[in-house]
């Protein structure tokens, strides 16, 4: 039976740095925003990402009643490197953890390479979501010849994703940069983007909250985000038209990053989603719009 960790000292005072130990041994690190005691969200972070992409969140739901519970996948922060064959396996470890911290009910949130795993979750857990909220979520990028994507994104989704070699090579260079030159790092993400991206990314607490966020999940290794791309950009396998739990997708029309194409694809695969394009918008709209998030989930309460 999965138990609780009693984190290192400090984790009784920093929420942010908590551990779980599942039946097999291994740690799944964890972070915890907003009130103590409000209504459950599991949070999914991007790829690469880690548990503090939502400590933006943190006076925002607190203000409405939220806890925020952003575990790390494997390979990511404090959470231990594990191979899962199937995108379908991941959600056994939000499972756990949300067995150990007695959630009954609770809603998930998945941004951008979490939207994969938000979905194996509501998948596997129907009665247990009461909603899905999906931010900027990768598609089913392996059903590329029904997606229309641009070259950038066909070379990164169906050629650089399946090499082990060129993937790793490109993480392994992202660690480097940002970890010796994280400005630098910063300016290539600006140029990628689109320049309605460029409010929110020039906001000092959004570009400091994406460095600390990249920089822990590639503390460790790139085996997180390795495996994230394998998963997602081979066949999901997922019963995605039997998944009828309410879901909510914001997407930006002008999206730099993930194919805008494959997250409509998506929703009109889920059987109860709701989509709302932003139009104009990039990949990174949401950090300037956190609340807006919120109040959706919030919502989702009586």
């Amino acid at each position: 039976m999965d138990t609780r960790a009693t984190d290192d000292p400090r984790s009784a005072i920093d929420r942010s740095s908590r551990v779980h130990r599942l039946a097999d041994g291994r740690n799944i690190g964890y972070a915890e925003y907003g009130s103590t005691d409000g209504l459950p969200v599991i949070a999914l972070h991007g790829t690469p990402g880690s548990r503090y992409m939502f400590a933006l969140t943190d006076e925002g739901a607190r203000a409405r009643g939220l806890r925020i519970i952003a575990p790390e996948r494997p390979g990511y922060g404090l959470s231990d490197v594990h191979h899962f064959d199937t995108l379908a396996e991941t959600a056994g470890d939000v499972l756990a953890l949300a067995d150990a911290l007695e959630l009954d009910r609770f809603v998930l949130l998945g941004v951008s390479g979490g939207g994969p795993h938000a979905v194996a979750v509501a998948a596997l857990l129907k009665s247990r979501v009461m909603r899905m909220v999906l931010i900027a979520p990768v598609g089913p990028v392996a059903a590329s010849e029904h997606i229309r994507m641009s070259h950038l994104h066909h070379f990164i989704f169906s050629r650089m994703a399946p090499s082990h070699h060129a993937a790793g090579a490109f993480f392994l260079g992202l660690r480097t940069m940002i970890d010796w030159a994280p400005g630098a790092a910063y300016q290539l993400l600006m140029q990628r983007v689109t320049a309605s991206d460029h409010e929110a990314l020039l906001r000092p607490e959004v570009r400091d909250n994406l460095q600390a966020t990249l920089r822990e999940g590639l503390r460790r290794s790139i085996d997180g985000p390795l495996q994230d791309l394998r998963l997602y950009c081979g066949p999901w396998d997922l019963p995605l038209g039997e998944i009828d739990v309410p879901t909510v997708m914001w997407q930006g029309s002008a999206d730099t990053i993930v194919p805008p194409d494959a997250a409509y694809h998506l929703a009109g695969a889920l059987h109860n989603c709701r989509l709302e394009v932003v139009e104009g918008a990039g990949h990174y709209w949401v950090f300037g719009e956190f609340d807006r998030v919120l109040d959706t989930v919030r919502a989702s309460w009586p």
